[in-house]
C-alpha cells in the first residue's frame, strides 16, 4: 500500500488495543491476524469509493489474539475502537459502517448488541443516532460447534476440528451469551439495534451458513443476506491474498 501512496498510520486504543486508518483519515478466527488480503481488500474499497466521488477512509482494530487474551477482552477493545472514532474523529454514527469477516463479524455483532443492550464488563457506548449500517462477511454467529456427522466440511477452509479450539481459546472460562453466540438470542434482543441496515455475505458452502441464516432469520426487518452461490465461504480475502 505504501508503494501506492497509501501510508497507515496507527492509532493507540484503551485496553491494549491498536487501530489502523487505511486511506485519508479524515475524509479470521480469534486465534488469527489479519492477513495481506484484507489490506488489499479495503484498498480496493476505497479506490472504488474515490472513482464514484465517494470519501472513505478504513479504521482496523487489531485486538489481542486468543488465547493471549480472552472475551470479554476482544469486545471491549472493539467498542473502545468505535469510541475513538465517534469521539476523536468527529464522526456522526450516520456516517460510520461496522464491518467484520468470520470472527470479526461476531465482534461487529457483539458492538451492535452493547450499544443496544450495554454489556455488564464494558463501558457504556452511547451513540445519539443509529449507525449507518454494517456489512457481516461470512461471520461467526455461533460459537457452539456443532458434532453432527452428516455436515458437508469439504467444501469449506474451516472445520469443527478447527472452529471448536479457535473458540474455546477465545472463550477460555467464560461462558456463551448473546455477545457471543448471536443465533442463540430471542428476536427482542434486536429489536432496539442502534443501526440503519445489516448486510450478511455467506458461501453456499460454509459451514457456518445454518447458524448465519438462524441469525438473519431474527434481525430480517433490519438484514440481507447474500449467499453466493458454489462458493465455499463469503470471505472476501480469498480473492485478494
Amino acid at each position: 500500500m505504501q508503494s501506492r501512496g497509501g501510508v497507515p498510520q496507527t492509532i493507540e486504543l484503551e485496553y491494549g488495543a491498536k487501530g489502523h486508518w487505511i486511506g485519508n483519515k479524515n475524509a479470521r478466527g480469534f486465534c488469527l491476524p489479519a492477513n495481506v488480503g484484507y489490506f488489499k481488500f479495503w484498498e480496493s474499497l476505497i479506490q472504488c469509493s474515490s472513482a464514484a466521488g465517494k470519501d472513505l477512509a478504513v479504521f482496523a482494530v487489531a485486538y489481542t489474539l486468543a488465547p493471549n487474551a480472552q472475551y470479554p477482552t476482544q469486545l471491549i477493545q472493539s467498542v473502545e475502537g468505535l469510541r475513538y472514532i465517534l469521539t476523536e474523529t468527529n464522526r456522526t454514527p450516520a456516517n460510520i459502517l461496522l464491518g467484520g469477516d468470520s470472527a470479526g463479524g461476531n465482534l461487529a455483532v457483539g458492538v451492535l448488541s452493547h450499544l443496544s443492550s450495554p454489556h455488564e464488563a464494558i463501558a457504556k457506548l452511547d451513540v445519539q443516532e443509529p449507525l449507518a449500517g454494517t456489512v457481516l462477511i461470512a461471520p461467526w454467529t455461533s460459537l457452539e460447534v456443532s458434532t453432527d456427522t452428516k455436515m458437508n466440511c469439504l467444501g469449506d477452509v474451516i472445520t469443527p476440528d478447527v472452529a471448536k479450539p479457535w473458540s474455546q481459546a477465545y472463550l477460555g472460562r467464560a461462558k456463551h451469551d448473546y455477545y457471543t453466540d448471536a443465533s442463540t438470542a430471542p428476536s427482542s434482543w434486536f429489536k432496539n439495534l442502534k443501526n440503519q441496515q445489516i448486510l450478511v455475505l455467506a458461501g453456499q458452502n460454509e459451514i457456518m451458513l445454518p447458524s448465519i441464516r438462524h441469525f438473519v432469520d431474527k434481525v430480517k426487518v433490519r438484514a440481507t443476506l447474500v449467499c453466493c452461490q458454489d462458493e465455499l465461504t463469503g470471505a472476501v480475502w480469498l480473492s485478494f491474498y
